[in-house]
Formats: structure tokens, sequence, C-alpha cells
């Protein structure tokens, strides 16, 4: 049977403001405060250093360039080495709970590959995942299209993934994304030829993750009603 879980849907939002909304709403998770959440939104410019990230490697240009270039550079507690966020990719951070469902941490990373690769067959792209170790996420052959780095503490998860939509590939041109020694990046809209918007895929990615995670997703509209349950 599915649980409830909230949906939170936010627009273009800057990475410091979402990641203490999502901590905030972690936090409350942890003290069985509030069902499992899931958030839904869009970054300014970022690019953001997991755990494993090696900033002399991944990053050629000077602090100072990426700054001109209106692009923040932030190292967070994930999972994971670099990616870039910005208009234009849909982000989805879930805030679960993993007791109940077996505490398998790489099951729940799989079930978010699987989400995403339901979403681009919905809109006639095959995706798929590669064997390797930087090779997470997933890819359209040799193009990635979807980046994956999660946090799990205390059995809930927080971060998630990122589906390029309609964004800037221009921007992987400036560093070494994922250290993956300068592979590829795509879009939904390059792949397709065609204007896609992430609004358009907001609502086929809820409900490849409601299928695969086992949810039931009621949808929380405001900020303030955010604040209000945690």
């Amino acid at each position: 049977m599915a649980s409830g879980a909230y949906l939170y849907e936010l627009g273009v939002v800057p990475y410091g403001e979402a990641l203490a909304i999502m901590q905030e709403l972690a936090a409350a998770r942890n003290q069985q405060a509030i069902p499992d959440t899931v958030m839904l939104l869009e970054h300014e410019p970022v690019i953001t250093l997991g755990s494993r990230a090696v900033r002399s490697e991944e990053l050629p240009l000077p602090a100072e360039e990426y700054a001109r270039r209106g692009i923040d550079v932030v190292e967070v507690g994930r999972g994971g080495r670099s990616t870039y966020h910005g208009p234009g990719q849909l982000v989805c951070y879930p805030i679960l709970d993993l007791t109940s469902r077996g505490r398998d941490l790489r099951r729940y990373v799989r079930a978010l590959e699987e989400t995403v690769i339901a979403t681009l067959a919905d809109l006639g792209i095959e995706g798929r995942t590669l064997d390797g170790p930087h090779a997470s996420g997933v890819w359209v052959d040799d193009r990635k299209i979807a980046s994956l780095g999660v946090r799990c503490a205390r059995w809930v998860t927080s971060h998630g993934v990122a589906l390029n939509v309609d964004s800037d590939l221009g921007v992987y041109e400036l560093f070494d994304a994922c250290g993956l020694g300068g592979a590829r990046f795509t879009s939904v809209a390059r792949e397709t030829g065609r204007p896609v918007t992430t609004a358009d895929v907001r609502g086929p990615l809820a409900e490849h993750l409601s299928e695969k995670l086992d949810l039931e997703l009621e949808p929380l509209p405001t900020a303030e009603d955010a604040h209000a349950v945690v």
C-alpha cells in the first residue's frame, strides 16, 4: 500500500536557500514530524562539489572566473563528485525515511535511476545506466542526461537527481563534470529536437517516482505550508 507523502514544488531557487529548506525538512523527517517529502525545483546557476570531488582536477578555471560568469561553486554533503545545476534542469530531492523500505540504499538509488528512465521513455528517449565507478546517473547512448548524488543520514535521504530538460549545456565545457574526463552531456530538448520545459516533465517524473517508491504524493503548493509542517 502506498504511503502518504508531500510533493513540494518550487520554481527557480538559489542553491543555498533550497539546501536550507531541504535540511530543515530532513531534520523534521528524522524526528517523524512530517511524512516523506519530495522537492521539485530548479536552481540558479551553481556547480556543487560532492564528497568525492577533486576540486583541483574538476574545476580548471579560477574561482573568480566562475563568479564572473554568474556561477556559484558550493561544497555540499552528498555523495558523488561535481555537477551543475541551473535553470532548465529539473531537480528532485526526495526526503524519505528508508527504515520502512528495508534500509536498502542501493535499491533506493536504482529507483531514482528507473524513475528518470521511465520519464524519458514517456518523451520518446531511451535512457540507460552504465557500469563503472563514476558512471552513476542516466545516459542516452554515451551522453549523460541526468546526474545523481544522494545523502543518507539515520536512514533519511536528501539531495537526489537532476535531469537536463532544456538547460545550458555549454556550462559543461567549463569544468570536468562528475570527474568523467570531458564526457558529453545532453538534454531532453536536444534529444527530442523540440522545445520542452521543466513544467512538461514535472508531472511524469512525479508520477514515476510515486510508482518506483510506492508513494502517494499530496501537493504542498506554498512555502508557507512547508514551513508550517516543520
